[in-house]
């Protein structure tokens, strides 16, 4: 008697499955990661509002020190009383990294051009500084602060 081999139809959906699997996996070991996108970090930069009087010069920092080697790729600056003229600057080690005067423009976002960046080292000062001349009548100057966009070194 002759025997014939006949699989079941589950029998062939659970082979075709298996073999489905055992191609991925074949796939998935031989094909390369795509590269990974760099961890993009903020520092947060804040100065508060005060009272300031007519013809008053008010000039405050703020100062972070970078806690590891990093590359400073961007900011977003903002100044609270508008139409003021407050200017801020962010300095790192004397060197002027970018610079706001409000009522400049619309568009506060600075970045450097793609795989550039400026590199502060570990426990070099970052600083912030925020310079209001008053020459209306006395009030507060609404505060103004900064996003500072950095990525670590080691990696990148």
């Amino acid at each position: 008697m002759k025997d014939t081999f006949r699989l079941t139809r589950n029998e062939t959906l659970i082979g075709a499955g298996c073999l489905l699997l055992l191609a991925v996996g074949v796939v998935r070991l031989a094909v390369p990661d795509r590269s990974r996108i760099r961890s993009l970090s903020l520092q947060g930069f804040d100065i508060p509002s005060e009272r300031i009087d007519h013809t008053q010069t008010l000039e405050r920092e703020k100062v972070w020190l970078s806690p590891d080697d990093i590359y400073i790729v961007g900011w977003n600056p903002w100044v609270g009383a508008l139409s003021s003229g407050g200017e801020l600057t962010l300095f790192a080690a004397g060197v002027r990294l970018f610079f706001f005067a409000q009522g400049e423009g619309a568009a506060n976002q600075t970045v450097y051009p793609g795989g550039t960046g400026y590199l502060l080292r570990k426990g070099q000062p970052l600083t912030l500084r925020y310079r209001l001349v008053n020459m209306g009548p006395a009030g507060e100057t609404k505060g103004a602060g900064a996003l500072v966009y950095f990525v670590p070194v080691e990696g990148n």
